[in-house]
């Protein structure tokens, strides 16, 4: 392992000196990646990718099932100590649980989810929300097969996050950390980056051309946050997920195909505004400054990013429908729209409600503007620096998954490392290749701010529109400050947490 680091750094030096000789020739190796720190393999690394990494957004509150199961598993395994930390902290327990992974796929609780050499797992992750806001992991399930009891967990020996541990030597351990990064891996670029983002919005867009005017207001405000996105997602069915990602996870085709569409079926539209979602999983947007979450820079980001936008589509759409909700629910093409998307010929998002207030209008228009530019800029830009180093973030396993806790407990160093494509150097090269080549910067003049700015004095664009945007431009300019305060309110201060900067946000689906 120590000497994948070193490779790592010599890569990254050497991209750099080249860089000097030769601005313009800038390689993957270029950019930092996790790989250059010294503490990227420590849990708290790992916990404080689940605020900040590539997929901020799934981390979710521990019902009471999962802490009763976890609970049943300390009693045989005999950890009184996590135990008693369940029982007195349940309301500070969070999950990342992927243990929906297999029922999607249609197999069954003891089927292995295999294809071609690569291994993918199930994983269910619980952390500890500490007082002071350290997302401390405690257990983790390798691959649920149904049950707890089916299944291999793992307890961290490290109860709390001050608890001294060699934990560079700690293999299995940082094996089981392993098998929750293969299972977000999939579910991050599949479902939240693929699905919840790219062709969710294309929805919207087809939807959109069939059934509004060109200079309808909605069509008027919402079209400059649809650039590329069709493009894209066209070459995404043609060549990327058949071409390249089938062949990186543990998932055959007709498995990822299966796992993409139920992430899609399951779609919440409203359940998904940022308000909703955070308070649904377990994350008050009221709180969000409180000291217990400091280090979730995403949602507190995405909080105010969302109430910017709102501010913004609020203002355009109020002057337009001066009606209120008499004149919103009057305008046929809304409800056209709504039935598109709706529809099992059209976008088959069944979620999707209907538009019949201006205040539903509002959360409407927010909710577009939020997924084709904060929220896609938020799972997509960090792909580079998470996952180009491999050993931090590997799409799939390359032997299989140990079938009892003494086989995980006996695990070395040799282990951990077979687990990786070492001997597949394809395999590799996809793993760090792909999110090097989804990850370029946004230009300049393609970001959200650069948007406002223009839209704020261009004579072609609609009065209300570009009133509203002064106003946009202005606050936008001063979350910049805000992103970095938050940024530097972490206790991680080795990574700066900066993707969502106006400066830096993409306007649209542009990669």
């Amino acid at each position: 392992m120590q000497a994948l680091e070193v490779h790592n750094f010599r890569l990254h030096t050497e991209s750099r000196k080249r860089s000097q000789t030769n601005p313009s020739v800038r390689d993957m190796y270029f950019s930092k990646n996790i790989g250059l720190r010294r503490d990227w393999y420590t849990d708290a690394a790992f916990g404080q990718q689940q605020f900040t990494g590539t997929n901020p957004t799934t981390i979710t509150l521990a019902s009471r099932r999962w802490i009763d199961e976890f609970m049943s598993v300390c009693s045989v395994q005999k950890r009184a100590d996590v135990t008693k930390l369940l029982t007195e902290r349940a309301e500070s327990l969070y999950i990342q649980d992927y243990s929906d992974i297999r029922p999607s796929i249609g197999l069954s609780p003891g089927d292995k989810i295999f294809s071609e050499g690569r291994y993918g797992c199930s994983s269910v992750a619980l952390f500890h929300l500490e007082p002071e806001g350290k997302l401390h992991p405690l257990a983790i399930v390798l691959d649920h097969r149904g049950s707890m009891q089916q299944s291999v967990t793992i307890f961290n020996r490290r109860i709390t996050s001050d608890v001294n541990g060699d934990e560079y030597v700690d293999w299995p351990w940082r094996y089981a950390k392993t098998c929750v990064q293969v299972s977000d891996w999939l579910r991050h670029e599949v479902a939240i980056h693929l699905v919840n983002t790219h062709l969710v919005e294309e929805v919207i867009i087809v939807a959109a051309y069939r059934s509004f005017g060109p200079n309808h207001i909605v069509f008027r405000l919402l079209e400059p946050h649809w650039n590329t996105t069709l493009s894209l997602n066209k070459a995404a069915r043609e060549t990327l997920v058949p071409s390249i990602i089938i062949g990186m996870t543990g998932l055959t085709a007709a498995q990822t195909y299966a796992f993409l569409m139920a992430a899609y079926d399951r779609f919440d539209w409203k359940g998904s505004y940022v308000p909703n979602d955070l308070r649904k999983r377990g994350f008050p947007v009221e709180h969000l400054d409180e000291p217990k979450y400091h280090n979730y820079a995403y949602a507190r980001n995405i909080s105010r990013t969302w109430n910017i936008i709102r501010k913004f589509v609020t203002t355009v759409l109020s002057k337009e429908y001066p009606g209120g909700d008499a004149e919103v629910l009057g305008d046929m093409s809304i409800g056209i729209f709504c039935d598109e998307v709706r529809s099992s010929k059209g976008g088959q998002l069944t979620s999707f409600p209907e538009i019949e207030t201006l205040d539903e209008l509002i959360d409407f228009a927010t909710m577009c503007i939020h997924v084709a530019a904060p929220q896609h800029t938020a799972v997509n830009y960090l792909q580079q620096y998470y996952q180009t180093f491999v050993p931090n973030k590997p799409s799939a396993l390359h032997f299989s998954i140990p079938e009892s806790l003494s086989e995980l407990c006996s695990f070395t160093e040799e282990d951990l490392l077979s687990a990786l494509p070492l001997q597949r150097p394809r395999d590799w090269l996809l793993m760090a290749q792909v999110p090097y080549l989804l990850s370029f910067e946004v230009p300049e003049e393609s970001t959200i701010l650069h948007y406002a700015e223009t839209t704020s004095s261009s004579r072609a664009t609609l009065e209300v529109i570009r009133s509203a945007a002064q106003v946009l431009t202005s606050e936008l300019r001063a979350f910049i400050d805000t992103v970095s305060q938050n940024s530097r309110e972490l206790d991680d201060q080795q990574t700066p947490y900066l993707v969502l900067d106006p400066s830096r946000t993409a306007i649209s689906i542009l990669i």
